[in-house]
């Protein structure tokens, strides 16, 4: 937002904070992370001096702040305050991040109301949409677009989706014409936080990597299948009875879990027409 001005009296650092509606120990902890310094610094008392002129930086530093950037992303924000293609990005990425935080957080209610419901008719199952039969079936080999990363959470796997969506343009690949679309966990066991998870979707040939989609060859598998009709909110239930399955058929998993995706949120935005196959690689143990 351009270099503040030296004339006029500069503002001790209460009157800033009165002013900027930022707390002194906020204000000192901005100037050590390189967020608002002063405009002057006494080298003998170490008081902190701000220009007016800082008001308008420190009023776009909080609206920043208060759409959830950490102080990291406000310092790389400051040069871009200039910038409104750039600083765009980093507010449609932030957007895209609270979005998913959204979905997490309804996911939560969701599953509150359904154990509130259970409380109030205890006959009733906790899991209402069951999985159906399981079932033994072949998927085929495929050539898919896949974007794969580390990420906070399983909830997070939407982040994964729309980097892959948004790259795959650039690609030059086309999406076959009816797409087996696939979620793939790669962690060896559950894991709490940073899980390595894949998204992917057929596309009719192979293609030169680009805008963080891989081309990727998928083998044939043959799996085991709990088809989940409704919310994902049940797929712990499809995989409590896949795990009964495959031990009662004498069974042993094969490779990483994965989920099929035939009908979900970019098809029906409600959760109880969602159609998801969840897949277990097998093979005789």
């Amino acid at each position: 937002m351009g270099m503040p001005s030296t004339g006029g009296r500069l503002l001790s650092i209460g009157e800033f904070s009165r002013l900027s509606r930022i707390s002194v120990r906020m204000l000192r902890h901005y100037d050590e992370h390189g967020v608002l310094p002063p405009t002057r610094t006494d080298p003998g008392s170490g008081y902190r001096f701000y220009s007016a002129d800082l008001l308008r930086t420190s009023a776009r530093i909080c609206a920043l702040r208060d759409v959830g950037l950490g102080v990291a992303e406000l310092a790389a924000c400051v040069p871009l305050l200039d910038e409104p293609a750039l600083l765009r990005a980093v507010l449609q990425e932030q957007r895209a991040r609270l979005e998913v935080d959204a979905a997490a957080v309804a996911s939560r209610i969701r599953k509150v109301v359904h154990l509130i419901d259970s409380l109030e008719a205890p006959a009733m199952s906790i899991d209402t949409n069951q999985p159906t039969e399981i079932i033994q079936r072949d998927l085929p080999a495929r050539i898919v677009a896949a974007v794969r990363d580390t990420i906070g959470d399983y909830s997070a796997e939407g982040l994964l989706w729309q980097r892959l969506m948004s790259g795959l343009p650039a690609t030059g690949a086309r999406v076959a014409e009816r797409p087996l679309v696939a979620a793939v966990f790669h962690d060896e066991s559950f894991v709490e936080s940073d899980a390595d998870v894949e998204v992917q979707i057929d596309v009719t040939g192979p293609f030169e990597s680009a805008a963080g989609v891989r081309c990727v060859e998928v083998p044939a598998l043959r799996v085991a299948q709990a088809t989940l009709h409704g919310s994902y909110d049940g797929i712990g239930s499809a995989v409590e009875a896949l795990g009964r399955w495959i031990g009662e058929h004498d069974y042993a998993i094969a490779g990483p879990m994965l989920n099929v995706y035939v009908v979900g949120p970019p098809q029906e935005p409600d959760p109880a027409s969602w159609l998801t196959e969840v897949c277990v690689p097998i093979h005789k143990a």
